[in-house]
């Protein structure tokens, strides 16, 4: 089957040998290059995009047949959103060659416009990552051991290094945006919330996840320090943040008690990431590695570590 991407057609299925829409008349092959193959997640009017599975038709011959993600922004009359939506593209460009991130080609932003129709859409295509996200990983195994920690932890920090570099945030960073593949390798997805850091923005965040300063609307690259301790909180405990009772002089989460057989020193070094102000976070991602390196060395043995602070 064919799938096709007007989000106003009434019947999107098609036949697979289709070059058109048979209910809408939509040109099936999108961009002279790709066709949808299936939605990633069921379609919503309310979502400003949708997500699909696509096949790369393209003339290279390490491009043709190729499965990619095509994420599809409907709302293109709201300035906003477009402006986001190209920030994403525009950081994935930039990232380009780092295997950290999804891969997007230079033209893999692009916009079409349908048929009898005043409606514009803006495409996004990127590469697909196999595996399973990290909350899905939960689901199966509840929680991960303190050596998987050490070792996630470590290549988050890498992939946070590489996107820093260019000062941009993350802003999003939790279990469901966290992929691993086959061979154990992580990869961060969804750069929808991205942006530069340390400027004025709406505020934005999942809830448990986010650094106080993001959501009162200023991120800065310790902000995505924050969200990485809450997600191994997460990772730790198999428990979302945002079920953690809070200190009210502290404001900090009470949740090491959930945490089984993990070294207090690692314990300190997450508290040290979830700090509620940001100049008491770790200074940059090249503290929290050299800091890892140790652990690494003599896995958080007592007397032998120290805090990442």
């Amino acid at each position: 089957m064919i799938y096709c991407i007007n989000p106003q057609c009434e019947q999107r299925e098609n036949l697979a040998a289709a070059q058109n829409c048979q209910a809408c008349g939509t040109d099936l092959l999108i961009g002279d290059r790709y066709r949808i193959l299936k939605p990633v997640r069921s379609p919503n009017p309310a979502r400003p995009t949708d997500i699909f599975e696509v096949e790369d038709l393209g003339t290279g011959e390490n491009e043709w047949g190729t499965v990619k993600i095509l994420k599809v922004l409907k709302h293109t009359h709201n300035p906003d959103l477009v402006r986001v939506f190209k920030q994403e593209a525009r950081v994935l460009i930039w990232l380009a060659g780092k295997g950290s991130v999804p891969q997007i080609e230079p033209d893999g932003y692009f916009p079409i416009k349908l048929p009898n129709n005043f409606q514009k859409l803006s495409c996004l295509v990127m590469e697909k990552i196999t595996g399973e996200n990290l909350a899905e990983f939960l689901n199966k195994n509840q929680q991960i051991s303190q050596k998987l920690a050490l070792d996630w932890l470590q290549q988050m920090t890498s992939i946070l290094q590489e996107i820093h570099k260019y000062h941009v945030v993350h802003r999003d960073i939790k279990p469901s945006n966290m992929m691993v593949e086959a061979n154990g390798k992580l990869r961060l997805i969804d750069f929808g919330a991205a942006t530069e850091a340390d400027i004025d923005t709406a505020p934005i965040g999942s809830a448990g996840y986010a650094a106080p300063e993001q959501i009162a609307g200023k991120a800065g690259v310790r902000s995505d320090f924050f969200a990485l301790g809450r997600t191994f909180v997460h990772l730790l405990t198999g428990i979302q943040p945002s079920h953690f009772p809070v200190n009210e002089k502290t404001g900090k989460i009470n949740w090491r008690n959930q945490a089984v057989d993990i070294d207090p020193l690692l314990l300190d070094s997450i508290d040290e990431l979830m700090e509620p102000l940001p100049e008491n976070r770790p200074e940059n991602t090249q503290v929290i590695l050299e800091k890892l390196k140790i652990h690494e060395a003599d896995p958080l043995k007592k007397g032998d570590a120290t805090s990442l602070q």
